[in-house]
């Protein structure tokens, strides 16, 4: 199967063959949906792969993580390499929703740490493109894209067992 790099370099291509067919079509690239999608493909290439259930390798997606690799740690003690996260919906759902999950609790726990200090927590605010229900499908498009592109790469085949 391939190495994380070769991966990347599949999205990448891949990416960048769709960005250019897109651009020749007329299509405009700085819509809030075409920038949904470039984002939802470039957080499941670089940092929500199907990958992240290696226990023994510091895959690239952990490395991007940083400091915060540690958040998937408890991902990794119930899953299997190439068990659910190779799936392909409940993989990219589950991940998806673990992270939400994780930095939910972790952005609660910070705010609550904040305010027992005497802390003012500042409003949240998410600007209107964003939120937009046509811009976070296209996200979500993109980001099921990387993952598609990860199992077509690791010969993964679209089986209604393998949903």
């Amino acid at each position: 199967m391939p190495s994380g790099r070769t991966h990347t370099a599949i999205n990448v291509a891949v990416t960048t063959a769709a960005v250019l067919v897109a651009w020749q079509l007329g299509a405009p690239l700085t819509s809030p949906v075409m920038t949904g999608a470039l984002t939802g493909l470039l957080i499941g290439m670089v940092f929500i792969t199907p990958d992240l259930d290696m226990r023994h390798v510091r895959t690239d997606a952990r490395r991007a993580w940083g400091a915060l690799a540690w958040i998937w740690w408890p991902l990794l003690t119930v899953s299997k390499h190439r068990g659910v996260s190779h799936t392909w919906l409940r993989g990219p759902l589950l991940r998806a929703a673990y992270l939400a999950g994780m930095l939910g609790a972790l952005l609660g726990l910070t705010r609550l740490a904040w305010e027992a200090a005497g802390g003012q927590w500042p409003p949240l605010t998410i600007p209107a493109a964003v939120t937009r229900p046509d811009t976070l499908w296209a996200a979500g498009a993109g980001y099921w894209a990387a993952q598609a592109l990860h199992l077509i790469a690791d010969r993964i085949p679209l089986r209604w067992s393998r949903l």
